[in-house]
Order: C-alpha cells, then sequence, then structure tokens
C-alpha cells in the first residue's frame, strides 16, 4: 500500500514540470513579489501562487490535481494567518470556513451529478479556501467558474466541444483564485463601493 502511495505521488509529480508551468511560476513570483511587496507577506504570497501554478500545469498535462500540492497549500495556510495585522479566534475562524464554503457545495454536486466536479478540484478548492479564507475564496470560485463556462460556450459555438464535453476546471478556478489572493481588498472595496451606489 505504501509502495502504491508512493509510486503515486512520484507520478503527480512528474505531471507538473512542463514549459505552461516554468513561464507562469515565474510570472507568479513577479506578481506575488510586486503586488505584495518584497517582505515576509510578498514571499508567502508567491509560494501561494506558485503552488497554484504547479496544479493548473498538473491538470493541463495529465488532468491530475496533485495531493502533495495541495498538502503543502495547506500547510502554507497557518503562515498566510500569522502574517495577518490581528491573527485573532475569529481570523482563523474566517479561514476554517474558506476552507468548506466551496468545496463541500462542490463536493455534494459532484455525488449528486456524477463526474460534475472532479475529486482533485475540490481538494484544491479545500485547501486554497483555508489560506485564502471564505470571502476570497467564494470571489475566486465564481470568477474562476463563470471564465470555464465562458470557455466551454466559446468551444460549443466553434464547434470544438458540445454539451456533453468536459473541460479541465483546476486551471480556471487557479485563475480566479490567483485574481483574488493579489487584489482582494480592491476588489473587495470597488463591489462596495458599487452595492452602495445601487
Amino acid at each position: 500500500m505504501t509502495d502504491l502511495k508512493s509510486r503515486k505521488l512520484i507520478r503527480d509529480l512528474k505531471s507538473i514540470p512542463s514549459p505552461v508551468f516554468y513561464i507562469f511560476a515565474a510570472v507568479a513570483l513577479f506578481c506575488g513579489l510586486f503586488v505584495k511587496g518584497l517582505n515576509l507577506h510578498g514571499v508567502v504570497t508567491s509560494i501561494f501562487l506558485i503552488l497554484l501554478v504547479a496544479c493548473a500545469s498538473s491538470d493541463i498535462k495529465d488532468g491530475i490535481v496533485p495531493d502533495a500540492i495541495v498538502l503543502l497549500i495547506a500547510l502554507l495556510s497557518p503562515f498566510k494567518v500569522l502574517l495577518t495585522e490581528m491573527h485573532t479566534p475569529e481570523v482563523w475562524f474566517q479561514h476554517l470556513i474558506g476552507a468548506i464554503v466551496v468545496s463541500v457545495p462542490m463536493l455534494i454536486t459532484a455525488i449528486l451529478i456524477k463526474g460534475a466536479f472532479g475529486g482533485g478540484d475540490i481538494k484544491l478548492m479545500a485547501a486554497a479556501g483555508l489560506y485564502m479564507a471564505w470571502r476570497a475564496t467564494l470571489g475566486g470560485a465564481v470568477l474562476g467558474i463563470c471564465t470555464a463556462g465562458i470557455y466551454a460556450i466559446i468551444l460549443i459555438i466553434l464547434k470544438k466541444a458540445n454539451k456533453t464535453s468536459k473541460i479541465r476546471l483546476a486551471p480556471f478556478l487557479v485563475y480566479g483564485l490567483a485574481i483574488f489572493s493579489l487584489y482582494y481588498e480592491q476588489l473587495f472595496n470597488r463591489l462596495s463601493i458599487v452595492a452602495q451606489m445601487c
């Protein structure tokens, strides 16, 4: 059993290296440090983004979201919380809620509708939610899923897919999560302004 797990781990990690990974990992490193600054917060953000890129790259290449990378994202979460100005019990609770706010509905949907979401996508959202807290996770998931929907519609219009075709969701989730991990405060403030105007 242990030997099988080791082989799966090696196989999963081998699915990451690709030109797509190296290019976007470099972009992730730059974005994390540029947006969050040349400090510990910027370093942790860059690591998170690179791990997200690894998940997306692996899914694009082999249709796998590696468990080892998802685990590393979850293990990075306490460092993110400790870097916040107020790591109170309420803040920790928001991160715990983040782990379930998207992943649990995805899990329920996958049980009710066979093949709706892959196990790797669900685990990715749980780990990313633990890192990002619930508001940013929810925003990232909505952006990612909407982008995936637009992509699917374009493929159908171009007759490169049909309504039963499946697309790999992790790259789109990673896109949404990356945007909200970098610009959550700005996006949230603008949405608040728009809500007040309506």
